[in-house]
């Protein structure tokens, strides 16, 4: 992978640390999947995919593994195949399970140093947190972002600071009754979601605009933190 314009503007020190860094993803959605290309495509080498879902006809108009030759394959598989079709030289780990309290630490069995949650289920977020703050990986996790159009209105900040977010209600109420802080740093949208029917509640609808932005952000987020690209 000819990286010769990353490092032409980061520098080849910064570029080396961010390969020195492994960095897992759970959950490989619309969300997941664009954080996974943004972290590859920026320099980082070593990558765990965590999904148990198969890719699927709903998928394709925001996902960025979902198209007719990838529908029926494992999303883990499909996601590894087209990052080491960006850079052969990944290291790449697939675990095609749902992560939860049983198997969290078989998951994380290897050295981790950030994690993207593009985790849908509130208590897996929870676990996960709980996980990685007794562990001292740092999380970037992703909230609510179906039913939401505008990529202008998606923000980092701390889950403390989140508004016009169901899921980061929930969060923060179970966040304190597991003791954990409400710093959590999260991206999510101001948007207020769109208000749908009934008949709709049964598959959240959405679009790639907002998902996709929301996966970039993630892997800013990580790049950002590895070598503080703002300061530069």
């Amino acid at each position: 992978m000819d990286n010769s314009r990353t490092i032409n503007m980061i520098g080849k020190k910064n570029f080396d640390l961010i390969q020195s860094k492994a960095v897992m993803v759970i959950g490989l959605g619309g969300v997941g999947g664009y954080a996974c290309e943004t972290l590859v495509r920026s320099g980082i080498k070593r990558i765990i995919l965590v999904d148990s879902d198969e890719v699927e006809t709903s998928n394709i108009n925001r996902q960025i593994i979902a198209g007719v030759k990838t529908i029926g394959q494992k999303k883990a598989d499909a996601m590894k195949e087209r990052l080491l079709g960006i850079n052969p030289e990944a290291e790449i780990t697939g675990y095609k399970v749902f992560l939860n309290q049983k198997n969290i630490e078989e998951i994380f069995s290897e050295k981790v140093d950030y994690v993207v949650d593009a985790i849908d289920t509130v208590s897996s977020k929870v676990a996960l947190w709980k996980y990685c703050l007794g562990n001292n990986i740092r999380v970037i996790s992703c909230l609510g972002m179906a039913r939401r159009l505008d990529p202008q209105k998606v923000f980092i900040t701390k889950l403390a600071k989140t508004e016009n977010d169901p899921m980061a209600k929930a969060l923060r109420s179970l966040s304190r009754k597991n003791d954990i802080p409400l710093d959590i740093p999260v991206v999510f949208s101001k948007e207020k979601p769109l208000e749908i029917s009934e008949a709709q509640k049964e598959s959240l609808g959405s679009m790639m605009f907002v998902p996709a932005t929301a996966g970039i952000m993630c892997g800013y987020y990580i790049i950002n933190d590895i070598i503080d690209i703002k300061d530069k």
